[in-house]
């Protein structure tokens, strides 16, 4: 027969394949016997990659094993198809390229004594969803859909997996299945889900010492392809013997006759491993089918759920020190308030840090920073059992310790004088001995204060009214003449009686295109006092920021505008957007999305419609957190806008990653632009370089036509400002709305 002749008339990429049978009836020596151009620029690619030359590097009649590692699943297809003459359509994922392959093994009608023959195509494609379609309602697309199903309707991923496991068994027909994790860092391996016949008498991998490299030979037996491992008779068995013969070892010991093995893998990291032992032999195809696939989707939400717990884990802890960090902290004292347990919030600073690095250095400086959580850690682990020590790092210096359980003020008094005597002892730095002291204060909930940031605020004061002193005490607790500044305690209560009155309302800003076409309003917060007099926003705002009230001062602007604007879109049908302003308290609280969600439910503004303003520190401040909760309001379809941009830490690298719409120019460059050539010049750098980046850019407080004439010259897209636009009551906001319809009719 024509070998050449016949893959040479095959489109896809194909090769005649030779399966010697063996006298057992199983088989032996599996070649290539021929290919085409496309099948054989496959295996160059394989031998030498990148290579380009016209002489092909494939040898006809060649032990596959000469171009690609040994595969059981590969000889399973073509003994199936070559021997037993059994049409065989599969897949494959080749996982460190990404890509499947489309596989269909038909039998030939011819052999030489004992040796078989079948074609085999193998057609690349990166679509997984597609080579699922090709499969239609068979039974592995059906068994690969009820594991999936499972993976989504499950709670928590123990779940998940335990459920997608025992219908695995279910479907190997085996006597057990497991899933193992791999935890490279540590040498160490966890069962994330185990589910076997009761009875069995199968030996669990539990039982064995040292299976941590055991699961790790594996990946050797898998090769850089990442293929599968399948053992269905004593001569796979004896294979198995000859390259891991420790593993074997364990399979005769644990009473292990058969087991098909996956890799969990994400990328090109290996997550861990699935399998299944005295499966059912007769369907070991369609068995390895369904779990290549099911592993596949396993994996990304094992994956997915290891990402989640990274996130969190950077979002929540110092790197430094490794203790919880500010949103740790205050969500554990929120938490506490809603419990309505008592407790005792410290805030501590290190004297005379500064000089510390000054004089020996930033590196120095983290090393007493690392000493001191050190030591501060030994005395939360050595205080009594029935008092709770909450030790975290707000930045730099600055440390907070949360106290529950004490049982008397003396008590505590006692607990936080450790952390400071803790200190005496002298650290060596760079060859000196030095001494180390810090500044406590502290406020007490509910006696104190009864919200997180007053608490934190409170115990803030205390500590840097310690701190100044300058004295041999080094603790000092929270009192009300410590707010030295009645009008703020005076504003307070006006933003405590505004609440509960509800007399916080809104205004809108406009704001246009530079044809003075209206793009949209921002959403500004108004309050009256008990006696209907208006408070400045530049004195209430500020003080809304420091006792903690922001973030319902916020909460009442965006249900109050977000209605008033639904309704006149609904209305006008008019293309607009409405911006509000979420302080970085309010973005970092837990339920600031669900918050969001049913804004938009309630109001009936599309998405798209809405604009979200943040300011630019939250980059540095609150990096990680803050970009997994902007994330889910992109992906939400809603509008990030970075306010103030160029008063803060302007970090270019952090501004790549962020995924804002709009840059806010903030009006302190734009009163000095006409007047001074270097703020000019600042101005047209951040438009230019939020245009490089993406983003469109707005101007705030545009109140003369030089500076209009200005922005538009140097490329601004939007401006917001007296100019064209003072802030409107909603009335005569609506009123400039229906004008710029009529004006398009």
């Amino acid at each position: 027969m024509d070998f050449q002749a016949l893959v040479d008339s095959y489109f896809s990429p194909a090769c005649v394949v030779s399966v010697q049978k063996t006298k057992g009836g199983g088989y032996g020596d599996i070649r290539l016997v021929a290919g085409n151009k496309k099948y054989t620029d496959m295996i160059d690619l394989r031998v030498q990659p990148g290579y380009t030359g016209d002489k092909t590097l494939f040898v006809p009649n060649s032990l596959y094993t000469e171009y690609f590692p040994q595969s059981l699943s590969f000889e399973e297809v073509c003994a199936k198809a070559a021997i037993q003459r059994k049409e065989v359509h599969t897949y494959a994922h080749i996982y460190n390229v990404d890509v499947w392959f489309d596989i269909y093994a038909l039998p030939l009608n011819y052999q030489e004594g004992d040796i078989f023959y079948c074609t085999y195509t193998a057609t690349p494609n990166n679509n997984a969803d597609a080579l699922l379609d090709t499969f239609g309602a068979s039974q592995t697309a059906n068994d690969v859909l009820k594991t999936c199903i499972k993976l989504h309707k499950a709670n928590n991923l123990k779940e998940a997996m335990e459920s997608v496991i025992s219908e695995i068994r279910r479907i190997c027909k085996a006597v057990g299945c497991t899933i193992l994790l791999l935890n490279n860092d540590e040498e160490e391996y966890s069962i994330l889900a185990t589910n076997y016949i009761e009875n069995s008498g199968i030996k669990r991998v539990t039982e064995f010492e040292g299976f941590f490299d055991i699961a790790n030979s594996w990946k050797d037996m898998l090769g850089d392809e990442g293929d599968c491992i399948i053992i269905r008779n004593e001569e796979d068995m004896e294979h198995v013997s000859r390259i891991n013969h420790p593993w074997y070892l364990t399979l005769v010991e644990a009473g292990v006759k058969s087991v098909v093995l996956f890799p969990l893998r994400q990328g090109n990291e290996l997550l861990g491993f699935i399998w299944a032992v005295n499966f059912d032999t007769e369907n070991t195809m369609r068995i390895k089918e369904t779990l290549e696939l099911t592993t596949f989707f396993a994996s990304s939400h094992i994956a997915r759920y290891k990402v989640i717990k990274r996130l969190e884990h950077m979002s929540y802890t110092d790197a430094l020190t490794g203790l919880p960090n500010r949103f740790a902290c205050t969500e554990f004292i929120s938490d506490l308030i809603r419990r309505r347990v008592e407790f005792a919030a410290v805030s501590i600073d290190i004297n005379n840090f500064k000089s510390i690095n000054e004089t020996f250095g930033f590196e120095a400086g983290n090393q007493v920073l690392i000493e001191v959580a050190k030591r501060w850690k030994a005395v939360s682990e050595s205080i009594a059992s029935d008092v709770d020590s909450y030790l975290t790092r707000l930045a730099g210096d600055e440390f907070f310790i949360v106290l529950s359980g004490y049982k008397s003020e003396e008590e505590l008094g006692s607990i936080i004088n450790r952390y400071s005597e803790v200190l005496s002892d002298s650290m060596t730095l760079a060859g000196y001995d030095i001494y180390v002291t810090a500044s406590f204060g502290y406020a007490e909930y509910p006696n104190d204060a009864d919200s997180t940031d007053a608490l934190i605020s409170h115990a803030t004061t205390a500590m840097s009214e310690i701190k100044k002193v300058n004295s041999s005490e080094h603790v000092l607790k929270f009192t009300a003449d410590l707010l030295k500044d009645e009008h703020i305690l005076e504003v307070e209560n006006l933003i405590r009686t505004a609440l509960e009155n509800d007399t916080i309302y809104f205004n809108l800003q406009p704001q246009f295109d530079m044809d003075h076409k209206l793009r949209g309003f921002e959403a500004l917060a108004r309050m009256k006092d008990s006696d209907g007099n208006i408070i400045s926003p530049g004195e209430f705002v500020p003080v809304a920021e420091k006792v903690g009230l922001i973030d319902r001062v916020d909460g009442t602007v965006f249900r109050k505008a977000a209605a008033f604007f639904g309704e006149l879109l609904s209305r006008t049908g008019a293309d607009l957007t409405l911006s509000i302003n979420a302080s970085v308290r309010h973005l970092m609280k837990s339920d600031f999305i669900d918050e969001i969600r049913q804004l938009l439910d309630d109001s009936g503004i599309p998405a798209s419609k809405l604009e979200i303003e943040i300011t630019e520190s939250i980059m540095i401040d609150s990096y990680a957190k803050a970009l997994h909760c902007i994330d889910e309001l992109r992906n939400m379809g809603i509008q990030i806008a970075i306010d103030d941009f160029g008063t803060g830490y302007s970090s270019l690298s952090y501004l790549h990653r962020f995924p804002a719409n709009l840059l806010k120019i903030d009006k302190s460059f734009i009163d000095k632009m006409n007047t001074s050539d270097s703020s000019r010049q600042y101005v047209a750098s951040i438009i230019s370089i939020g245009h490089v980046m993406g983003f469109n850019v707005i101007s705030e407080g545009v109140e003369e036509p030089e500076q209009l004439d200005t922005l538009k010259e140097i490329g601004c897209d939007y401006i917001q400002g007296f100019v064209w636009g003072r802030p409107l009551s909603a009335g005569d906001a609506e009123k400039l709305v229906v004008d710029e319809v009529a004006g398009k009719n």
